[in-house]
């Protein structure tokens, strides 16, 4: 047992490294190295580069770009080269600051490649030079064999010797295996045996399986296949590997890596206790590892023979040190690290290695003198020193200061990229004006999403509109049952769990109707339908899917409109916000246990109808504990009564369980009150409500894109804020919430004011407004003005984003895009972020942020204790954090840390998508929605927390929460303080906040 939990503990510490990925419906951004944030950036980054093998900065020709376009200053890029240049101790007499310059923006495709000494072929190199770049095989051995475990598993050291491809086909087998087990549906037939879990159901398969059995030595299998848990199966490979047990933690987490996108999935649905597919199919990251080993230990044992050693790691480490000239001849070979026309002889020196190693490792050192001395004079000829002139040492010092370069280049680039962002917002925010105050039409309250700023701005140029910014779930956590869905969504960040429900339900003429025992009746009865629907539904679909396609393909935009005006709406809708009574729960329970048991005995007697009497009857012994009452009637009664219990499992528990998820549905009015005071505290609008509040959510629509849901709100589970708004305005428009409101937290909406919910589509920039039966006659003039301008400010916006699209300002083309199944490119979405700006609209409002910048409304002046700024660190800060990673790390890396290409993506078992037709699952944002052209649209730069607040009152909040001091100590995020009543912009350098710069008055809570 002590074996068992700490191999699990192993596992389990080793997984630690791979991020979670969710299900691709509820798509949720994510920093691929969330799990690392722990250590500074720049450590973190060569981590995932040696656990992940991502490349975590652009190419240098990207960069160079960005300065001949005008985003990266040169100042900045110059203040870079002299830190590195600092750091290397160096003293000499050669302007390395100007040579290093030159090579990163006017020859940046200028690298020391290992044929550059091809183009002149006559250079004769320095002997000591040579003498210094030689490599000795018993070095690059021992390398090799403590590489293992560390940045190799044993069969990648096996390929790398004899080219044998066993890590391909170990990840074919696992990803076979995993999306069948991991299946949601799609496929036809079903993996047999998964209520067993992942381990102990394949082991089943295994034993039959054709294909493991020819691409394995199934013999070994199916001696490890005779143990009875995963854990002793992972420690017998390790063992008969013979890898060393210091080694294991790290060795485990090498497996796990090479398939992060599953992995992922699985430690993510291992944690989601209440996840359907978990609750019914079992698994976890241990039962994975210990798949994954087994398959690998088969796919290994058959080089046995093919080999000059023995398949586990002390035969191995045995033979390297033994024969280190064959096999640095071997790793030169089939590795790719050799080079050049002497790579070719490599087989034939094979029978004498011992001779043809001297020579190869000569002629070696020679290539490389001679391409260090081509690259020197190109670097240095700008800068006036040839290397002729160079000793044989200042030739090395270069050579290293040149490397070391080259390890730290990415980051150069990257500070000097962030440093030119945050001067040209710290500016704009220090020259802003704030705009002239007049009447009001109404207030506008958006989500922080870089998306709504362009709308903001567009809405606030057209008319007397103010405009707010927070977390599209309006501050309003809740597990959300959709009226057509029917089962729970989560409407909130993935911080947080929700406890209160809300459902939503049609509203019928007859408002008795209307009512939840009613509502939950018509439910169960439907259930009876559930053997005819499908059948019916593949009938109908038939001729409409045919028309859908020749749409789609060929008029999208019209037949968009056409399809929205036949398929009509679900209807009128209401939801349910207020706390149920205890007297409703009873009610409620009443009616589905009356429904519930009614269905089962028309089922189990064969009768369309069962009288009333005897129902309740029934229902009375399934809730006596004491056994069952005379008035049951006949034996064959008594029978279907005690079936009820053991099969159906209808009793007192299930009654008690339906009346505690009864308990859970609403919130009552201290929780709404507190729920909408520390929202509209927390944005500071408290008081000059306008006529109107609009709360506006925002969602993506886009038809053949599996990416819709990361298109849609984040701060909602990946799934629409309408709901989130219609929950929050119910609230708010609720004359007892207002009361409490007035009462205890000093926030008196006046009576005239009513909150109206809609929702912004990002795709087409329409907005829609919803429950429009609230708007008194009276002032609906007034209302029509507000749709108009709304409707304008979102034909200037989408012109806006269609012109970054394809270079035309045609609106209309944005529903195209939208409709078009064929668009793999929608909308840009978040791409572009940068930072993420709390404080009063006025600092931005001036200010055109091209859709690139969170804006979160904040006045530290309604929050004394720092408890509301606490509330935006934590959360949407965070979130925005994710986002920022995601598509930063997505654009450096599209193929490791992003998707790819939408071209090639199909999706699988219903929860994600794979390249081809057999991938591990793609984790990150596709090539679509960072890249143009293979260019990147996406700049990569961490995120710039602007924060208008007292540098006094704001420096203690931000120490309060741990997960941002974390990142900022670490460099995960840069952070901007503007001080309102000084005037002053500080930042945190190194540690310390610094003076950054001053500001004009006019952005002064006094000049304001």
């Amino acid at each position: 047992m002590g074996k068992k939990l700490w191999m699990r503990s192993l596992v389990n510490v080793a997984a630690e490294v791979v991020p979670y990925f969710w299900p691709m419906r509820t798509f949720i951004h994510h920093n691929p190295l969330h799990e690392i944030e722990s250590k500074p950036f720049e450590e973190a980054v060569e981590e995932g580069r040696r656990i992940f093998g991502g490349k975590h900065f652009l190419k240098r020709e990207d960069y160079a770009r960005l300065v001949r376009e005008g985003l990266i200053k040169e100042r900045y890029l110059r203040e870079g080269i002299r830190r590195f240049l600092e750091g290397t101790g160096y003293a000499g007499d050669i302007d390395l600051e100007g040579a290093l310059f030159k090579i990163m923006v006017e020859f940046p495709k200028l690298r020391p490649y290992k044929n550059l000494y091809l183009t002149e072929p006559n250079i004769d190199p320095p002997r000591g030079l040579v003498d210094s770049l030689r490599e000795y095989p018993e070095e690059v051995c021992r390398d090799l064999i403590r590489s293992v475990g560390r940045e190799r598993t044993l069969y990648d050291l096996i390929d790398g010797l004899s080219g044998s491809r066993i890590g391909v086909r170990v990840d074919d087998l696992v990803i076979k295996s995993a999306l069948e087990f991991l299946d949601e549906g799609q496929s036809a037939v079903g993996m047999p045996g998964r209520e067993k879990g992942f381990f102990r159901s394949w082991l089943e398969i295994a034993k039959r399986d054709l294909r493991t059995k020819l691409r394995t030595s199934y013999c070994v299998i199916e001696e490890i296949c005779k143990v009875e848990d995963p854990e002793e199966a992972i420690y017998r490979v390790l063992e008969d590997l013979r890898i060393p047990e210091d080694l294991w933690e790290g060795y485990i987490t090498l497996e796990l890596a090479k398939l992060k996108g599953i992995v992922g999935f699985i430690r993510w649905r291992s944690h989601t206790r209440e996840y359907y597919w978990q609750r019914v199919y079992p698994t976890d990251v241990v039962e994975y590892t210990a798949v994954r080993l087994i398959l690998a230990r088969g796919v290994i044992d058959t080089v046995k023979g093919k080999v000059p050693f023995s398949p586990d790691y002390g035969s191995i480490s045995d033979f390297i040190q033994r024969y280190p000239e064959r096999a640095y001849l071997m790793w030169e070979y089939f590795s790719g690290e050799g080079f050049g026309e002497k790579v070719s002889e490599i087989p034939s020196g094979l029978k004498r290695p011992e001779v043809f190693v001297e020579e190869y490792v000569s002629w070696k050192a020679e290539a490389e003198a001679k391409n260090w001395i081509v690259f020197l004079s190109k670097w240095m000829d700008p800068v006036g020193i040839r290397p002729e002139d160079l000793s044989v040492e200042e030739i090395l010092r270069l050579i290293d200061i040149y490397r070391e370069f080259e390890r730290r280049e990415g980051i150069i680039w990257t500070e000097a990229v962030e440093e030119s962002l945050t001067e040209d917002l710290v500016v704009g925010i220090s020259r802003s004006r704030p705009p002239s105050r007049e009447e009001i039409l109404a207030d506008a309250v958006f989500c922080i999403d870089v998306r709504s700023e362009r709308i903001r701005r567009n809405l606030e140029k057209i008319g007397p509109y103010r405009t707010f910014g927070m977390a599209g779930f309006f501050g309003v956590p809740m597990a959300f049952v959709e009226v057509r869905k029917g089962h729970e969504e989560f409407l909130c960040p993935v911080l947080i769990k929700p406890r209160n429900v809300v459902l939503e339900i049609p509203v019928e003429r007859d408002e008795v109707k209307t009512k939840l025992p009613h509502v939950a009746s018509k439910i169960i009865h439907d259930l009876k339908e559930n053997l005819v629907t499908p059948y019916i539904t593949v009938e109908a679909i038939g001729f409409l899917f045919g028309f859908d396609f020749l749409g789609k393909t060929f008029m999208p935009g019209l037949y968009s409109t056409l399809r929205d005006r036949i398929a009509g709406s679900k209807g009128r809708t209401k939801i349910v916000v207020d706390r149920l009574t205890e007297e409703e729960i009873e009610r409620t329970v009443d009616v589905v246990l009356t429904t519930t048991v009614r269905r089962i005995l028309e089922k189990e007697m064969g009768r369309d109808h069962v009288p009333d009497e005897v129902v309740r009857s029934v229902i009375r012994s399934l809730l006596d504990d004491k056994g069952i009452p005379v008035e049951t009637g006949t034996e064959d009664l008594k029978g279907l009564v005690r079936k009820l219990k053991e099969e159906y499992k209808i009793d007192n528990g299930y009654a008690a369980l339906i009346r505690e998820k009864l308990r859970h549905i609403g919130f009552s009015l201290e929780e709404q009150a507190t729920l909408v005071a520390n929202a509209l505290r927390s944005i500071g609008l408290t008081k000059d409500f306008a006529q109107f509040v609009l709360i506006i959510g925002h969602e993506s629509k886009s038809d053949n894109n599996p990416y819709e849901s990361a298109l849609d709100c984040g701060a909602c589970g990946g799934s629409s804020g309408l709901h989130n708004a219609r929950v929050f305005c119910e609230m708010a428009n609720n004359p007892a919430v207002r009361e409490i409101l007035r009462e205890k937290y000093r926030i008196d909406i006046p009576q005239s004011t009513i909150f109206l919910p809609g929702v912004h589509n990002t795709t087409t920039d329409e907005i829609r407004i919803y429950d429009l039966e609230k708007v008194p006659g009276k002032v609906y003039p007034l209302l029509e003005r507000i749709k108009e301008d709304l409707s304008r400010a979102g034909r200037i916006t989408a012109g806006e984003r269609v012109r970054e699209l394809n270079g035309e300002n045609r609106p209309e083309d944005a529903v195209v895009y939208a409709h078009d199944w064929s668009q793999v490119r929608p909308e840009w979405g978040l791409s572009g972020n940068y930072a993420f700006v709390i404080g009063r609209r006025d600092l931005t409002s001036g200010l055109n942020l091209n859709g690139k910048v969170f804006l979160h409304s904040y006045d530290y002046r309604e929050d004394p204790k720092g408890f509301l700024l606490e509330t935006i660190l934590s959360g949407p800060l965070i979130v925005a954090e994710w986002i920022n990673m995601e598509h930063f790390f997505s654009t450096t890396d599209n193929e490791v840390y992003g998707s790819g290409s939408k071209i090639y993506h199909n999706v699988v078992g219903r929860f994600g998508v794979v390249s081809g037709n057999f991938s591990d699952l793609r984790t990150g944002l596709p090539a679509q929605t960072v890249l143009s052209k293979d260019r990147p649209y996406h700049i990569p730069a961490r995120l710039i927390v602007v924060l208008e607040a007292p540098l006094q009152f704001a420096v203690p909040v931000i120490e309060r929460v741990y997960k941002v001091r974390e990142l900022l100590n670490n460099g995960w995020v840069r952070m901007v303080i503007l001080d309102p009543e000084e005037g002053t912009f500080y930042r945190f350098r190194e540690g310390s906040w610094e003076r950054y710069v001053e500001t004009s008055e006019e952005v002064r809570y006094g000049q304001a």
